[in-house]
């Protein structure tokens, strides 16, 4: 939803509560689970309608990391960027909770909402270790799609030494969702690409990590 004024917190706060039992309004739910890569989509003809981005970024090694990437993504870090505000990050990390994403885009304040609708969370086939989720768009929401954001460790499950790379991924599915975001559709992208770039610099600085994303 688009406003000339900031909405209150407790504004906010009634939105989500009357979005809560708000179903999702885009194709392919629960596409996020489907494919590991980015270029898997792309050969897919039902996404073909979708922008399809994907960013993957070690934060580390071992255990230690593993575990501070995940408490980082519980208190979502990943929206500490201060040009994006997430309501609310104490919100838990669990099936069917709604949050509002704010930002300041085209001379507007533009509040969306997405629900919670799968989470990541144990060992894999393939010996991985990995915790997140995804989220699915709403009605008032500037795009239609998923998104997900998964912390994967890459450990050895033969072994009992702390090791193995610890990564943060985000990948995600969609498409302008209002004839503004259409119109204004490579500022869009821009804001994407983005927040794709701080978001995993706002990981890197959660665990500790040296490291700067520039570009992607």
């Amino acid at each position: 939803m688009f406003s000339i004024r900031r909405p209150s917190e407790s504004d906010i706060k009634q939105y989500i509560s009357d979005r809560r039992e708000e179903q999702f309004q885009y194709s392919n739910l629960y596409g996020t689970q489907d494919y590991a890569e980015k270029h898997e989509y792309e050969l897919d003809p039902k996404y073909s309608q979708f922008d399809v981005d994907q960013v993957k970024v070690k934060l580390g090694t071992g255990q230690e990391c593993f575990q501070k990437a995940v408490e980082a993504l519980k208190k979502w870090k990943q929206f500490d960027l201060g040009w994006v505000h997430l309501y609310f990050n104490n919100t838990p990390i669990a099936v069917g909770e709604t949050v509002g994403v704010l930002s300041r885009q085209f001379g507007f304040w533009i509040l969306s909402f997405c629900r919670i609708n799968f989470v990541y969370d144990g060992s894999q086939e393939d010996g991985s270790v990995k915790y997140g989720f995804s989220y699915g768009t709403l009605k008032d929401h500037v795009e239609r799609g998923e998104e997900r954001f998964v912390i994967e460790w890459v450990r050895d499950p033969d072994s009992s030494l702390d090791k193995g790379d610890v990564y943060f991924e985000m990948l995600s599915f969609s498409e302008p969702n209002y004839w503004l975001s259409q119109l204004g559709y490579p500022v869009t992208r821009y804001f994407q690409s983005r927040f794709s770039i701080d978001a995993c610099n706002s990981m890197l600085r959660s665990v500790g990590a040296p490291g700067v994303v520039k570009n992607i």
